[in-house]
């Protein structure tokens, strides 16, 4: 059953990214539909609900981000200096992979959770960035090693705080 979940979270996960890729906004009601389902069908409800905490430090280093215009939001956004409740969203679901499709990254050593964080996280933003999804003050390059030092260092961060939860 676990096996089957982390492929279900995988997939969740995977789904939320492209919603919030594709409609932002206006695909709030299927990345919560997503979440719902992720929820209802998880084994580790107690565990999903504490791992929260991570999804909050994402949400504060994007909103950072947005901030400081490294991340831009459209025009048409609720409100280009805030970070958008879909986003929000996206982070939940993140942390939650934490829990089941990214489990394996809690066992590795600091040193390859940074190096995995810096290629995979400054990935997913970099291709956000060219599906226009946001813009950056940044050139493409600039804003692509931005986010591997960003993430090379939240990832193993994340996993830390994962461990510490978790401690028992």
């Amino acid at each position: 059953m676990m096996r089957l979940f982390s492929l279900i979270n995988f997939i969740t996960f995977q789904l939320c990214w492209f919603v919030s890729a594709t409609y932002q906004q206006s695909g709030i009601l299927i990345i919560i539909s997503l979440l719902c389902i992720h929820f209802a069908l998880s084994p580790q409800k107690k565990a999903d609900i504490k791992v929260l905490p991570i999804a909050l430090i994402g949400i504060a280093v994007d909103q950072l981000l947005i901030a400081i215009q490294v991340i831009q939001l459209p025009e048409n956004s609720m409100s280009p200096l805030v970070i958008p409740i879909w986003l929000m969203f996206l982070w939940c679901a993140f942390a939650w992979c934490l829990n089941h499709s990214l489990q394996w990254l809690i066992k590795l050593s600091t040193t390859k959770v940074g190096v995995i964080g810096a290629i995979f996280g400054s990935l997913s933003y970099y291709v956000a960035l060219q599906l226009n999804v946001f813009n950056s003050v940044l050139s493409p390059l600039y804003f692509a090693l931005a986010m591997a030092f960003i993430w090379a260092l939240l990832l193993p961060l994340f996993t830390r705080i994962h461990r510490y939860i978790f401690r028992s």
